[in-house]
């Protein structure tokens, strides 16, 4: 009893360690972004400020109703440990991507996935996932693959930098859960997933019906109570589901509560403007379709569709099957009614899991096809298969390597980091600094400086009352800076003394701002911040 104990501990040990391996090997080809950059200056805002960093707790952004929550707590509590950690905490997200993933077709495949098939597996996964292949593909043949493990209108569950998005992993290993029959296992990743991100509730649903359905049949088919038509037996072939159902209700109550109490709508003329704004100015590139579809839709909806057919006759179908239709026909409807509320839920976000899932499906099958027909045994093809992997695999570290040591110095510019560094070294408690809103090259300067900062296009609330008063700020920052001469004066002293803002930074090359109340204070180049001593 003892050594079969030793020998299963022994080998949860190995699995762990082989997880751990291709965890830290596909974190560093697939590269991350630098703290704090992208999405993060919106997302880590409300944990960063809770957690004191600089004084944004002063900033306006940070006390508007905070639409994550949890993910923003996350954020607080690593804040307050070591801000290093986000690094390892997306690491192993990655390796839960991997887990899911893998798990998933060794469902599928069962004893026919061999250890042969799963290396070769893993090395092609990689390589359409590695930044350095994605750099030199595009380089090379100006072609993007992206879109081999994105979705469609520039969804992805993956990104450059860790955010709550990346939590929808969560729901691949979820779908692993369900395969192996670990029911509530799977309920219990849904919740956890939507938890951390609202956006994954609709798919969620889905996959959930796909569940229950699943196990409805399976308890159908086991009783043989369609043949009996017994009713007894059909309700008790319901109950599994029933309580699944529920169970999963109550792990998204919190999500659901949270958005209709403190996002809901204030009134329904607030609501629809401020979801017009939001569709058709901020976001068209992710909510209308117009906007956002081109020629790599149709090659990712010929994966899916290819997916479909390689999942047929399993379980796995069905939940694809369950997502693709729940997306197609709320899309549908989407068009049809020109729904503002259905274009920001974006039933197409199903496709971040559909589109992975599909290449995956579609390299596996290759892969084990091509092996299949070589008809050679593990060890021997091991001895050319390893090499030339090995070769990939290293590759593509390397390549990483080297990419993410560029990103720091590489994504900004140098004047612009030594005058985030002097608002940093300088910023005083009642601060409030007026910056370009839609000059995304100042998208970081907010959460890298620790600033309080007026207003910027990159990051919005969703509260209705609040997101229109976020664009109405938008709106008199970007015309102040797009006047001149006394107008500019004029639009400057309102905003003072509307919203107290004391400094005001500017990209050019020339002397920008002749106002008597404006004091220039430094001057990197073209990069000039002043002090405003309130008219």
């Amino acid at each position: 009893m003892n050594l079969i104990k030793s020998r299963m501990g022994l080998k949860i040990a190995a699995i762990i360690a082989v997880w751990l391996l291709a965890t830290i090997i596909f974190s560093l080809a697939y590269t991350q972004s630098p703290l704090y950059e992208g999405n993060q200056n919106t997302k880590f805002l409300h944990g960063l400020a809770m957690a004191d960093k600089g004084y944004l707790k002063e900033d306006w952004l940070a006390n508007t109703i905070d639409p994550l929550p949890a993910f923003s707590y996350l954020v607080y509590l690593t804040a307050l440990v070591n801000e290093n950690l986000f690094y390892i905490q997306y690491a192993l997200l990655l390796g839960l991507y991997i887990l899911g993933v893998m798990g998933i077709l060794s469902t599928l495949y069962k004893d026919r996935w061999t250890l042969t098939k799963q290396v070769a597996f893993f090395a092609l996964f990689l390589l359409i996932h590695s930044r350095y292949a994605i750099v030199r593909i595009e380089k090379v043949y100006d072609f993007n693959i992206e879109f081999l493990q994105n979705g469609l209108a520039g969804q992805y569950l993956l990104g450059i930098e860790f955010q709550n998005s990346a939590f929808g992993v969560l729901l691949l290993l979820s779908i692993f859960a369900f395969l192996k029959n670990k029911y509530y296992l799977a309920a219990l990743f849904l919740g956890i997933a939507t938890l951390f991100h609202s956006a994954y509730l609709f798919s969620a649903a889905l996959i959930t019906v796909a569940y229950l359905l699943l196990i409805f049949l399976d308890n159908l088919k086991a009783s043989q109570a369609l043949r009996q038509r017994s009713l007894q037996k059909i309700i008790q072939a319901a109950k599994q589901p029933f309580l699944l159902g529920c169970f999963t209700t109550i792990l998204v109550l919190p999500v659901v509560w949270h958005n209709q109490v403190y996002l809901g709508s204030t009134s329904p003329q607030t609501q629809a403007e401020a979801l017009h704004i939001m569709v058709h100015e901020r976001i068209p590139h992710h909510a209308v379709i117009s906007s956002f579809w081109d020629t790599s839709h149709y090659i990712q909806l010929g994966i899916i569709l290819i997916g479909l057919i390689l999942a047929y006759r399993s379980r796995l179908f069905a939940i694809m099957l369950s997502l693709t239709l729940g997306g197609l026909l709320f899309g549908a409807i989407q068009v049809i009614t020109d729904s503002d509320s259905l274009a920001l839920m974006a039933p197409w976000r199903v496709s971040v899991l559909l589109v992975p899932l599909s290449v995956s499906l579609i390299i596996a099958f290759l892969v084990s096809t091509l092996i299949d027909l070589l008809h050679m045994k593990d060890p021997k093809f091991l001895l050319l298969l390893v090499p030339l992997m090995l070769y990939v695999v290293v590759i593509n570290l390397r390549g990483g390597w080297d990419l993410q040591d560029s990103y720091g110095s590489g994504r900004k510019e140098r004047r612009l980091v030594q005058m985030m560094d002097t608002v940093k070294k300088e910023k005083q408690p009642g601060d409030l600094y007026l910056i370009p809103p839609k000059d995304n090259l100042f998208d970081d300067f907010r959460i890298y400086t620790g600033a309080p900062t007026f207003i910027t296009w990159k990051s919005h609330p969703y509260k209705d009352v609040e997101f229109l008063e976020w664009n109405k700020r938008v709106e008199q920052a970007d015309s102040f800076y797009k006047s001149s001469g006394v107008e500019k004066c004029n639009r400057l002293e309102e905003l003072v003394k509307e919203y107290g803002i004391n400094h005001v930074v500017f990209k050019s090359k020339e002397v920008p701002l002749y106002c008597d109340f404006a004091v220039e204070t430094h001057r990197v180049e073209n990069f000039v911040v002043y002090r405003i001593d309130r008219p």
